[in-house]
C-alpha cells in the first residue's frame, strides 16, 4: 500500500502544502486557525501519515505526561465526586508502571482553559465523561500523535478509543443473580447522552421502565411503581439510596466499589486489570504514531 504523503493530507484537508508542512512540524511563527490545525491533524491519522522526521520530531518532543480529563456533570448527588475515585487510581497506577506521570484536571460547566491544557504537551488523555460537545471542543487540542481514549462516553469517531463497561454481559449477568427478568433499571447520570441511549438499548427493557436518576425525590417516585419486583441499579452509590425503599435489586458496580453495595444484594463487578493492557494499549500508540488498534471500542470485562 502507498505511503500517504503531505500532498495527499494537504488535498483531504483543503489547504496548501506549506500549511500542512507548518503543522505536522509545529512551526510556532505561522499562524493558523485551531480549525484549521484540526482538519490537517485529522487527516494525517486517517490516512496514516508517519514518516522518519516526523517521527523522530514526536519523540523528541514527549513529555511523560498522560492527563486524565474528568468533566463534571450537572448533577449534585453526594456520591458524584467519588464514583470515577478507583478508575482514576488504576489508570494513575499503571501509568506509573510505565514510567508516566500523571495530570489530573476537573473540567466543570464553566469550560476547560485551553491555555492551560496545551501548554502541558500530554503525550496522551483519558477524556472521562465527556459530552459530544465538549469532545470536540476539548479534542482540537490533541492532534497527531496524541492517542486520545474516551472512557463512559459514546463518541462517533473512528479515530478515538472507547471505553465502557460491558454492558451487554453484566445485564445477563444480573438477570442470572436475580433468577428472574427485571422489572426496571435505575441509572446514574451520565454527560454523554449517546451512552445513556447505548445502555438503555442493551438493558432490553422499555423506556418507560428506565429511570435516569436527577433527584432523589424522582428516584423514589419512580420506585415505589416497582415495589416488590426486580430490578438492576447501576452504580453502587445510587444503590445505597434505592435500597432504602426497594430490596429486589441487582447492582452494577461501575464505579468499582461493590464492598459499600448493601448486605444481601446481588452484584456484578467489573475488573480494573484491564486498564493494564488499555494504558500499554495507550503506550504503543505514543511510542510508535503509526500503530492501528484493531478494536477502537473496549469493554470492561465482567466478574460475578
Amino acid at each position: 500500500m502507498k505511503k500517504a504523503t503531505i500532498k495527499d493530507i494537504a488535498k483531504a484537508a483543503g489547504v496548501s502544502i506549506a500549511t500542512v508542512s507548518y503543522i505536522l512540524n509545529d512551526v510556532k511563527t505561522q499562524s493558523i486557525s485551531d480549525e484549521t490545525r484540526v482538519k490537517v491533524l485529522k487527516a494525517a491519522q486517517q490516512l496514516k501519515y508517519v514518516t522518519n522526521r516526523t517521527a523522530q520530531s514526536l519523540k523528541v518532543k514527549k513529555t511523560g505526561l498522560i492527563g486524565i480529563l474528568w468533566f463534571k456533570g450537572n448533577d449534585d448527588h453526594l456520591w458524584s465526586d467519588l464514583k470515577y475515585a478507583k478508575t482514576i487510581q488504576a489508570i494513575e497506577r499503571h501509568c506509573s508502571e510505565l514510567g508516566y506521570h500523571v495530570l489530573f484536571m476537573q473540567i466543570d460547566n464553566l469550560g476547560p482553559s485551553s491555555k492551560i491544557i496545551m501548554e502541558r504537551n500530554l503525550d496522551g488523555v483519558f477524556l472521562m465523561n465527556v459530552d459530544q460537545e465538549q469532545f470536540t471542543t476539548i479534542s482540537n487540542y490533541f492532534g497527531f500523535g496524541v492517542p486520545v481514549f474516551v472512557v463512559d462516553s459514546y463518541i462517533e469517531d473512528p479515530l478515538f478509543h472507547k471505553i465502557v463497561p460491558d454492558f451487554k454481559e453484566s445485564f445477563q449477568a444480573a438477570r442470572r443473580l436475580l433468577g428472574e427478568d427485571p422489572q426496571f433499571l435505575v441509572m446514574d447520570s451520565y454527560n454523554n447522552a449517546e451512552l445513556v441511549e447505548f445502555i438503555k438499548q442493551q438493558s432490553g427493557l422499555d423506556e418507560e421502565r428506565v429511570h435516569v436518576c436527577e433527584s432523589i425525590e424522582g428516584l423514589n417516585e419512580f420506585l415505589s411503581a416497582y415495589t416488590g419486583r426486580p430490578g438492576i441499579v447501576l452504580n453502587e452509590f445510587l444503590a445505597h439510596e434505592a435500597a432504602k425503599t426497594h430490596e429486589r435489586l441487582a447492582v452494577l458496580c461501575t464505579s468499582h466499589c461493590p464492598e459499600i453495595v448493601p448486605q444481601g444484594m446481588a452484584k456484578v463487578t467489573f475488573d480494573l486489570n484491564d486498564y493494564k493492557e488499555i494504558v500499554r494499549m495507550m503506550d504503543r500508540n505514543i511510542q510508535d504514531a503509526d500503530e492501528v488498534s484493531r478494536e477502537k471500542f473496549y469493554c470492561l470485562s465482567v466478574i460475578t
